[in-house]
């Protein structure tokens, strides 16, 4: 098990103020967040699906939605939206491989990540990928505790599918809008984990 290292000056502090009161009567309730924190950030190996066509979960935690859309650049889509409580790992990952066409940081709000339509107005990270299939789009969103999101790609690389590809801090949600000769297998409420489930599948 991994930690990643954007999580380091969070447990280094906790850290240093769990060992100030070691000898205190919260000595073991300093603990606590200190564990918590570093749990947090665990990046655990996943084993990637090999098969032509398959479109991975960018996200651990539950599906909150799957609706028919139309996106600018993908077209005629499906969204598939993925709500991470504090529980999930927050790693996110690419749901299939393809080169960076665009990333937009878009200000915005901080509502509650599993309040639906009103998280549109959410603060986002937009990363457009090209792939044989055509362009997907995925979406980091801030909530009202996650106002961090980190996106490690840049314009103009090659990403492989199930490759990590960002990070939000703590707790919120990811959106994922596939092409229509995408087969979405996946429905409102599953578990789903960030480069192993397979929430899709290539018709074309």
């Amino acid at each position: 098990m991994l930690i990643r290292k954007e999580g380091l000056p969070f447990i280094a502090a906790l850290t240093g103020i769990s060992l100030l009161l070691r000898r205190t009567p919260l000595n073991v309730l300093a603990w606590a967040p200190t564990a918590f924190v570093t749990w947090f950030f665990r990046d655990p190996v996943r084993v990637v699906p090999s098969g032509k066509g398959l479109v991975l979960s960018p996200a651990d935690g539950r599906v909150m939605e799957v609706r028919r859309t139309q996106e600018q650049r993908v077209g005629p889509c499906t969204k598939v939206s993925i709500f991470m409580s504090v529980f999930n790992v927050h790693v996110n990952r690419a749901p299939i491989g393809g080169e960076v066409l665009d990333k937009e940081h878009r200000p915005g709000t901080f509502h509650m990540a599993n309040l639906g339509k009103k998280t549109e107005a959410n603060e986002r990270m937009l990363l457009y990928l090209s792939t044989d299939y055509g362009v997907i789009r995925v979406d980091q969103v801030a909530g009202m505790i996650a106002r961090r999101i980190s996106c490690w790609p840049v314009k103009g690389q090659r990403v492989s599918r199930g490759e990590r590809i960002g990070l939000i801090r703590f707790g919120s949600l990811v959106e994922l809008y596939v092409p229509e000769w995408v087969n979405v297998l996946s429905q409102r409420g599953d578990r789903v984990f960030a480069g192993q489930t397979v929430l899709g599948r290539v018709q074309k």
